[in-house]
């Protein structure tokens, strides 16, 4: 399986460029990986092309206290939305002095290729 997309810099979520300036390209597991992870930070309904796409952010989770088990649930069936991913393992962090929350998710695709996106 072929696998390829362009790199994004996973600190900005933005294009970058390889050492020749052209845009980088990201292939394989880590494609994949990338995918997932950008797959998962989508609100629900914000994709104008497919808006069944992205998790409920805003309904069930911002302003919410839903637990980490319910996060990381949502983050596993939004990966296997993915025709490549063949199985999906999330792992939520909630850090409490930041108000943040943190995570991991190892996907497996078709070929059982194994790759892990932290957001």
């Amino acid at each position: 399986m072929t696998y390829r997309n362009m790199q994004l810099n996973t600190s900005t979520w933005d294009l970058m460029l390889d050492g020749n300036g052209y845009l980088a390209v990201a292939d394989g597991a880590y494609s994949v990986a990338q995918d997932v992870a950008s797959s998962c930070l989508v609100f629900a309904g914000e994709c104008f092309y497919d808006n069944t796409l992205g998790i409920p952010w805003k309904t069930d989770v911002m302003g919410k206290r839903p637990s980490a088990g319910f996060i990381a649930q949502k983050m596993q069936e939004e990966a296997k939305k993915l025709s490549v991913v063949d199985e999906a393992l999330a792992s939520i962090f909630f850090d409490k002095t930041t108000r943040t929350v943190r995570g991991t998710i190892r996907v497996t695709d078709k070929d059982g290729n194994v790759a892990q996106a932290t957001f």
